[in-house]
């Protein structure tokens, strides 16, 4: 892997340089230990959350003129990252034959209770993304919704979920949701497709904001539209992780066959998502009503 973070949890990545390990670690304990006489370099990987150590950090390795890298440590570093053979075995940097699967991890896994405790301090974050990638405004009653499937579908349990790809599997949790009655951003592309493709519909202003129109049926002429998340992406080139998620709208039709009226992939910012997150700046503009709503659904649902 190319790349660290300095602790578990929801924190920072950086590329592997000396530069950006010596800025970020300031080479002390734990991130530089002694093993065999000579000085071994950690960190921590930043899809699993487990240590890692930093491979050719002041010199070439073996392999010819290889750049430094990271390679998971299988034991667990004191005051650093406890190790998980469970969330290594699901990591892309695992091996280099790593593909993507479906099932679910075991509640014991440290990783699925990191993203569920993210879930909870970045649930208004995780609904501004959403919102901003597919011009849909997800308010709190459809966020409630939202978070209900995914708490009852267990979706901090999935293999393919990890803290950096939190909102975009959230999305994914939840079924087929009708777009009838809500509210797309005025002027995006989703609305613009959906006005040159469903003559069924009208867009009425929204009362609240000149920026947003309601989706409803033209007068005497019906149409049933859903919106939903599907289709994850996920593989490893260059020892560089790609992820991407669809985002479809599209209509029911009389002879029970969908016809797809938009379709947007959309690129899983994990480097976006968290500096969102761990930004200070914009602290006293979190939606509170939504940050109270994931700390009381994912209490009730959840035992703790």
């Amino acid at each position: 892997m190319d790349s660290f973070k300095t602790k578990v949890g929801f924190s920072k990545v950086y590329r592997i340089t000396p530069a950006n390990y010596e800025k970020q670690t300031k080479k002390r304990r734990p991130y530089v230990l002694e093993r065999e006489g000579r000085d071994s370099y950690y960190a921590v990987c930043p899809e699993c959350d487990n240590p890692i150590q930093i491979i050719g950090l002041y010199k070439e390795t073996r392999e010819s003129g290889r750049k430094p890298y990271g390679k998971h440590h299988k034991g667990t570093i004191p005051y650093l990252a406890k190790y998980s053979e469970e969330d290594y075995l699901e990591c892309p940097f695992s091996n280099s034959k790593w593909k993507k699967t479906s099932g679910r991890r075991s509640t014991s896994s440290p990783l699925a209770n990191r993203i569920l405790l993210t879930l909870e301090e970045q649930f208004d974050r995780i609904i501004y993304i959403l919102k901003k990638q597919t011009g849909l405004l997800i308010n709190k009653k459809l966020a409630k919704e939202m978070l209900i499937t995914y708490l009852k579908n267990e979706g901090w349990l999935y293999k393919e979920a990890t803290l950096n790809n939190l909102p975009w599997i959230f999305g994914q949790c939840s079924p087929a949701i009708p777009l009838f009655g809500r509210m797309i951003q005025k002027n995006s592309e989703l609305h613009q497709v959906i006005q040159e493709n469903c003559p069924e519909v009208q867009f009425v202003p929204a009362s609240f904001s000149s920026d947003y129109v309601q989706i409803k049926n033209q007068e005497g002429m019906f149409v049933t539209l859903y919106f939903t998340f599907l289709n994850h992406e996920k593989y490893v080139v260059e020892e560089e992780i790609h992820e991407t998620m669809d985002f479809l709208v599209f209509r029911e039709n009389r002879l029970e066959e969908d016809d797809i009226i938009f379709s947007k992939t959309l690129p899983i910012e994990s480097v976006y998502f968290s500096n969102l997150a761990l930004s200070k700046k914009y602290e006293d503009n979190r939606n509170k009503e939504l940050l109270n709503l994931a700390k009381n659904m994912i209490h009730l649902y959840v035992a703790k």
